[in-house]
């Protein structure tokens, strides 16, 4: 009864508001599930090795080859938790990761579900955080953009969903967020 659901998005789609629903739909309907964000098991990966996060953003922000650097560090690292994480649970296992298309970690999962938003609204959500626009803007261009992802997504041999988060409504995104989990689980309950 095992199922690896990989949620991606550029910075600021909303992908922790669509977590947050998934979390949510499976608390209430008792649906055992785990919830991994990538963004902690890197920060916690950077802890253990007395890896200065705001220096190290720093070099690997402003430069590309020191981003490369950084990549072939982390990446084996959070490998080696997801899949080690993958083998000790046997339920529902969401993967909270904005960079798993661009690092090639669709592998790992069993269906990828892609929070899609225009980008001047991913700007206006993320402009009112601790970063400038400047700041915000240097973000997302090292990603792909949603369209660039939507397109590697359709080449990939995956069960893929997007929802489009743009306008922030609640009920529509509560409802696709809803059906994706009732399908998956309708498709778990049959194995």
């Amino acid at each position: 009864m095992k199922k690896v659901i990989g949620i991606t998005g550029s910075i600021g789609s909303g992908k922790s508001y669509a977590v947050n629903m998934f979390k949510n739909i499976c608390k209430k309907n008792k649906i055992d599930a785990v919830f991994i964000n990538v963004d902690d098991v890197r920060r916690n990966i950077l802890k253990q090795e007395n890896i200065d996060r705001d220096d190290l953003n720093r070099k690997i922000y402003n430069n590309e080859k020191e981003m490369e650097k950084y990549k072939q560090f982390i990446n084996p690292k959070i490998r080696e938790y997801l899949i080690k994480q993958i083998n000790v649970n046997n339920c529902f296992i969401f993967i909270e990761w904005a960079l798993l298309i661009e690092d090639e970690f669709e592998d790992i999962v069993d269906s990828i579900i892609m929070i899609d938003c225009k980008r001047e609204i991913q700007i206006e959500r993320l402009e009112k955080g601790d970063l400038g626009k400047e700041e915000v803007i240097k973000r997302i261009n090292l990603q792909l953009t949603n369209n660039q992802k939507k397109e590697k997504i359709k080449n990939i041999n995956k069960e893929t969903f997007i929802i489009d988060t743009t306008n922030n409504p609640e009920s529509d995104v509560y409802e696709e967020v809803f059906y994706i989990i009732e399908k998956a689980y309708s498709n778990l309950a049959k194995i």
